[in-house]
Formats: C-alpha cells, structure tokens, sequence
C-alpha cells in the first residue's frame, strides 16, 4: 500500500451536545479502497464530511498529504464527493454536467497552494503549540504571533512567485508542443505541394472514369445508386489528388492547431483548462463510466444508474487525489446495485484515486473495500481487511454486524481447548488464561450437520427459511438458538446433531464489565 495521505488525530464531533464522533485516530493511504460502515448514528457519514471540509471537528486533527486542513474550505481541498443523491445540474446535460468543475473550478493552482503551505506546516505548527502552551513567556507568544503573520506574507508571495514560474513552464511547454506539430503538418503540406504531374495525371485518369460512370448510367438508369457505389472509392482516391483535398485538410488542420495554441495560450494565464481539452477529458471519462453518446443527454432521461454514473464521471474528471462516497448505491436496485460495487472497484483500480466510502451494507463493504473500518456510537470498533473482519472479530458488535454470527459464552480450558454448551471443543486460538471466560464465535456456514450419536450438538429444529443458495435453520440446545447454513432443508420439531471444526471456532475476549 502506498503512503498516508490521509490521517484523522484524536478527531471528535458533537451536534447539540451529544458526541457523534470520540476521540477518532484513523489513516489512509494512497490509492486505498477504504470503507466506513456502521449502523445509523454511528458517525461514519460525519467523519465523511469532515474529511470533505463540509463539517469541522470540536477537536483533533485532519491532515490531507501531510497538511493539517481543518480550517481549509472543500474547494481547496484535493478532495470531490459523490453524494447519495447525486446532486446533478437538471438544466445541464450530460456533457456539461460533467465539464462544470473543469470550466469553473482550478485543481492545478489549488495543488501549488497546497505545495507553497505545506513547506511551512512544520513551524506553523509548532509556533501554534508554543502560543497554546500555558508556560510560555508573553515575549514568546508575541515573537511566535509575529512568526505567524509572517508566514502568512510569505506563503501568498510564494503563492504569487510559484504561480507565475508555472505560467512561464506551461506557455513554454504549450510552445514548443504546438511547434512539433507544425513542423510534421509543415513537411507534410511541402510534400504535397511540389506534385503537379501527379495532379495532372489524376484529372485525367478521374474525367476518363467519369465518362464510363456516366456512360453506365445513361445506359441503366434505374442501376444509378449500385453504380456510383461500385466506383466510388476510385472516383474519391483520384479527387484527393486532383483536386488536392488532402492538402486542403491539412490547411483546415493547420488552421484549427492555431486557434487551439491561441486559446491554449489564453486560458493558461489563468491555469485553466482550453475548451478542446476540457472535450478529451469529458469524452475519456465518459468512456470510462461507459456513457459514451450520451454526451447531448438530459438528466431527466437517464435512469438512476444513469445518473450515478454521471455523478462519478463529474467527480473524477478532474483527477483529485481522494474521491468521498457516501452511500452512492443506496437508491439503486438490487441487481443494478451489486453490478455497481464492481465496477466501482474496478474504476478505482484504473483511476489510482483514494475511494473513502460510507454505506451501512456490510456485504457492500466487504465486496469492494481493501480496508473496511467498523464504526459503533461514534467510535472505531475494528479496522481490517474484509477476511479480517469476518474471520476474526474483535467483539460481539463486529461479529454481529458484520454477516450472522453465533455467539456463545464459554470457558478457555487451556491447550487449545474452549468449552461451551456442555462440550468440550478444539479450537486454534490460544492468547487466553486457562480458565478465562471468552466469547465463542461461528458463523452460521461453519456447521457441519452430522449424525446424531457423531454431534457435539444435538438442538431441535424451531424454524427453517430458504434463503435462494441455502437453508437457514434455527435449533435450540436447551433454550439456546443456533443458526446454521444448510445446503439441505430440516423438519420443524426434528432433533439435528452438529459439529464445528476448530479452525471455524473464533474465540474473543470478554469485556471487563461483562466479567462476573
């Protein structure tokens, strides 16, 4: 995995009092697919916003590629966002929906901005401390004050100075890119202009053809269309030449190069994007989002697939380094939703952007994420990859959320050995004193439906549901129900014996205030 580009510090949140976000340490790196999921009121979707710049944190820090941006606006940030929602433009079509940031919007400058500052967050910082620190001298504050306004002053004359070294790069560069270019039309249009023998040669060779055309025609008129069509490649060969339209292409070429150079060279004062350019970056992302000829569309036509997929086109066709979603697949249909969460995953391997996503479908999180953080009441239960979190659960919310899990009580027996149910159990964990109450996790697939005189297990069947793939079945082992995942339906009232490997036996530490 690549660097941090992201990282939150000891980051809390409250609205009306109430903390929606404790106490928060969390870092991302470049490129990752990192998903926030967590039930409703968890706080993944403020901590998503707070990243975004849309909210700011009571406390802590977030820092974005080593600069801490609390106070920095979202359009300064390298940051864009896919809403539930969407947030489209009704009265723009496809094509302008996804140009509007590229026309109105400087990533370029912002970046230089950013590079410029982030030369002076180390002192900036610790001139912030020194005048936060209670036993500072007033001569220290005033001298650290003075610092800090200085900095300020420099950071905008560094602004101005580096802005102005990046108009001189790019008019250069624009320059020497476009005298290539005549140079290979320039060579071209030469060749073509020094051939009078072949034009004079090809005006004879296209009368003499067009005399046969016509001859075929007067002689069977209703065959017009099937004659012209027969001829018509050698009639259009010899009219490049002889009416030198090749050369007339390359004029118009050369024509449309110059203007573009011109209008390149206007907008680069500015460090914005020429009006061909914003073209080839709308046309290769709608490719991407696979939306091409859709560029004349009206939102209003589209499906909401459509629509999502526009959105994400507006968000990455301006390369910022971390795309934010939240909960942009919520509103799609099932079939349509699942389709979504590969392509998705897909488009983040191809683009290189940082995805930060927010959903509270723990199968999306799992199916698209490198890493997915699990948030409860505002704090941080676990951080792993998706195997991670489901094979190996930190705590009963984890296990819970995340797939079906059962959870047991039982008892640590030292060596490798766990009871629970009144069974003695081998299992693969083994950080527990012997002795130690521990929590006993496993998923419901984990079963193995046995003979009754082979089972550790023996419950009645309470319910069974067909789930499409498998059966569920609910059993109860004197009082306490058990799910299990079957391939083969059960009797309600029949017993059921059942084992478990110990491979597929989690054990997890019981918390302090559930200890007896």
């Amino acid at each position: 995995m690549g660097k941090k580009l992201i990282e939150l510090k000891h980051i809390t949140k409250a609205f009306d009092g109430e903390e929606v976000v404790k106490d928060l340490n969390l870092y991302i790196n470049e490129n990752e697919f990192i998903t926030l999921v967590g039930p409703s009121g968890c706080g993944k979707t403020t901590t998503l916003r707070m990243i975004g710049g849309f909210e700011t944190p009571d406390a802590g820090e977030i820092i974005l590629n080593g600069e801490v941006v609390n106070n920095l606006p979202p359009y300064e940030r390298p940051i864009n966002t896919v809403f539930q929602r969407y947030a489209l433009f009704p009265h723009l079509n496809v094509f302008d929906n996804v140009a509007f940031g590229l026309r109105n919007y400087n990533r370029q400058f912002q970046e230089l901005k950013s590079n410029v500052r982030r030369a002076y967050e180390d002192e900036k910082q610790a001139l912030l401390k020194s005048l936060m620190n209670k036993t500072a001298s007033k001569d220290d504050k005033k001298e650290a004050k003075i610092r800090l306004k200085e900095i300020r002053y420099e950071i905008d004359e560094a602004i101005i100075e580096e802005k102005d070294k990046l108009i001189t790069f790019k008019r250069q560069e624009i320059e020497t890119r476009y005298q290539k270019k005549y140079h290979v039309l320039e060579k071209k249009m030469k060749a073509l202009e020094n051939r009078d023998e072949a034009i004079e040669k090809a005006q004879e060779e296209l009368d003499a053809l067009m005399e046969v055309v016509n001859a075929e025609i007067k002689a069977n008129r209703l065959q017009k269309a099937k004659i012209l069509a027969k001829h018509d490649r050698a009639i259009k060969s010899l009219r490049r030449i002889a009416w030198e339209e090749d050369l007339g292409e390359l004029k118009a070429e050369l024509r449309q190069l110059e203007l573009q150079e011109a209008e390149e060279m206007k907008k680069s004062s500015s460090l914005m994007m020429s009006k061909h350019h914003i073209k080839e970056a709308v046309t290769d992302v709608l490719k991407l989002v696979k939306l091409e000829g859709y560029e004349d569309r009206k939102i209003n036509s589209l499906s909401g697939g459509q629509q999502q997929r526009v959105a994400i086109a507006r968000a990455v066709v301006n390369k910022p380094k971390i795309l934010l979603l939240d909960e942009p697949l919520a509103a799609l249909d099932l079939k349509l939703r699942q389709n979504m969460q590969y392509e998705l995953k897909e488009m983040q391997r191809e683009l290189g952007i940082t995805f930060v996503f927010v959903t509270h479908d723990q199968e999306e999180a799992l199916t698209m994420s490198d890493t997915v953080v699990v948030m409860d009441r505002g704090i941080i239960q676990q951080i792993g990859t998706p195997e991670d979190i489901y094979n190996e659960p930190k705590n009963r919310f984890v296990a819970s959320f995340i797939g079906e899990s059962n959870i047991i009580r039982g008892v640590y027996k030292g060596n490798k050995q766990v009871e629970f149910m009144g069974s003695i159990f081998t299992c693969v964990d083994e950080n527990f004193e012997e002795g130690e109450a521990c929590d006993v996790v496993i998923r419901p697939e984990d079963f193995d439906v046995v003979p009754l005189g082979q089972a550790k297990l023996i419950g009645i069947v309470d319910a069974t549901i067909f789930k499409g793939v498998h059966f569920e079945i609910c059993a109860l082992v004197d009082g306490v129900e058990f799910v299990l995942h079957q391939y083969e339906n059960a009797k309600i009232g029949d017993k059921i014996g059942f084992s478990v490997d110990p491979y597929e036996i989690h054990l997890m530490k019981v918390p302090m205030h559930e200890k007896v």
